[in-house]
């Protein structure tokens, strides 16, 4: 749309007094009873300050960033499943070199233990 015609709808709306909003490039300008009433007694309508009417323009809101929020969410969802994975990992490694170690101990003072004595318990049957 191009500004004349911005500034015709506007004018438009302050002369029927009806409050509207008008979409312009992609932004909504909202012509409230407030801005009516302080343009409707001008006779010269090249006075309207457009920079002032366009400060009262919505854009976006909250709607549009819940897609974004959500997908936030599950990355970091995602993120934490694999923390805790790679936690998992990482303890069951430990657990393992440490049940290796055990046995490798266990093992040694077995074969210690049946070396070393020589003395064999035979019984008689």
């Amino acid at each position: 749309m191009k500004p004349e015609t911005l500034v015709k709808r506007i004018i438009e709306a302050i002369e029927t007094e009806s409050p509207t909003t008008i979409t312009y490039n992609g932004k909504r300008i909202k012509i409230s009873k407030k801005i009516i009433d302080k343009y409707k007694h001008c006779e010269v309508r090249d006075d309207i300050d457009l920079k002032r009417i366009d400060k009262s323009v919505k854009e976006g809101g909250f709607l549009p960033f819940l897609p974004l929020i959500f997908a936030g969410l599950a990355a970091a969802g995602a993120a934490t499943g694999g923390i805790s994975a790679a936690v998992k990992a990482a303890n069951a490694k430990k657990a393992a070199d440490a049940e290796k170690s055990e046995k490798r101990r266990h093992n040694m003072e077995m074969e210690k233990i049946a070396q070393g004595s020589g003395v064999v318990y035979i019984r008689d049957s």
